[in-house]
């Protein structure tokens, strides 16, 4: 099963005067729940080192109101000592309306020396668990 995470949404998350999230609010929040997630899986990596995506991939679905909320359900899709790919499936909070999906590939990065961080296989196992 997927970790879930909800989180609401605000007025001033809306595109000009739409009334709709904009999307790079939506991509902020699959960035939250990622931490979430790491959190949730007890993965730990000094504060130096930050997970930042080489790649993304998203597909936008429906327009989500300001006042819904977001539910995201985040699985990981593979992971290896070079990094880990993730889906986020975004849904309004309020029906469960789907309304993006995103995949992000991920690497760890020390912010001291620039350069990616291997992940271990504890790591990649407790990601791969969820």
């Amino acid at each position: 099963m997927a970790f879930q995470i909800t989180y609401p949404t605000r007025h001033t998350d809306t595109f000009t005067s739409t009334g709709f999230v904009h999307a790079g609010v939506l991509l902020a929040l699959t960035e939250m729940a990622y931490a979430a997630f790491e959190q949730h899986c007890g993965v730990s990596k000094p504060d130096h080192v930050v997970a930042v995506q080489r790649a993304t991939e998203a597909r936008y679905r429906a327009p989500l109101r300001w006042d819904e909320g977001a539910t995201i359900q985040v699985r990981t899709l593979a992971a290896d000592e070079r990094g880990f790919d993730q889906e986020f499936a975004v849904n309004a909070a309020t029906d469960g309306r789907p309304v993006a999906n995103f995949t992000h590939h991920w690497v760890w990065l020390d912010t001291h020396t620039g350069r990616s961080v291997a992940l271990s296989e504890e790591d990649c196992r407790c990601f791969l668990s969820g």
